[in-house]
């Protein structure tokens, strides 16, 4: 557990984290998922993979799962999944909207660090989200902090809940209504 937590803090600017997310936020941040019926999914920033099992177990057998990660650590481990929906892109989240339509996407789920983007790149980031999303689509970010201001002057509705993580973290749950 020690050598996992140091590999995160090491690269603290690019993972955000000090360890990998707990069970708790892998199981609430994929509550929108939904085996009934496919959808596109895009995660940004798979960081060890854990949220991308969890999306992979809940997903439609016909659904498309694209993940974007840049460090080579967590991208090596991803390339051994085996499951043909799922699509690993080595680049970064601010090159999604190369990959989709605008309004293509059902659920954007991110782990990204957006606490330490520079303020543009962050509110361009969501801006390209919200376009990538359908009507009724859904993006969930998972924090260290509570950043509301980040979300609410792009997204349509936004709902937040505390999950239980080592540090705690916020999650994000921001609609595209219109």
């Amino acid at each position: 557990m020690i050598s996992k937590a140091l590999s995160y803090i090491k690269k603290i600017r690019t993972t955000g984290a000090v360890y990998e997310s707990s069970r708790f936020v892998s199981r609430n941040i994929t509550h929108e998922i939904n085996f009934q019926r496919p959808q596109i999914v895009i995660e940004l920033g798979a960081g060890s993979g854990n949220i991308t099992e969890r999306i992979l177990s809940k997903l439609h057998p016909d659904s498309k799962f694209y993940c974007f990660e840049i460090e080579p650590q967590f991208y090596a481990k991803l390339e051994n999944i085996q499951d043909d929906r799922f699509h690993l892109i080595k680049e970064s989240a601010a090159d999604v909207t190369k990959y989709f339509d605008p309004g293509s996407v059902d659920i954007i789920i991110s782990g990204l660090p957006l606490s330490l983007f520079d303020n543009s790149d962050r509110s361009q980031l969501l801006h390209d989200c919200y376009g990538l999303l359908k009507k009724g689509g859904v993006y969930r970010q998972f924090l260290y902090s509570l950043q509301k201001n980040y979300f609410v002057p792009i997204f349509d509705r936004m709902e937040t809940s505390l999950e239980m993580n080592l540090p705690p973290a916020v999650l994000y749950s921001c609609y595209k209504l219109n």
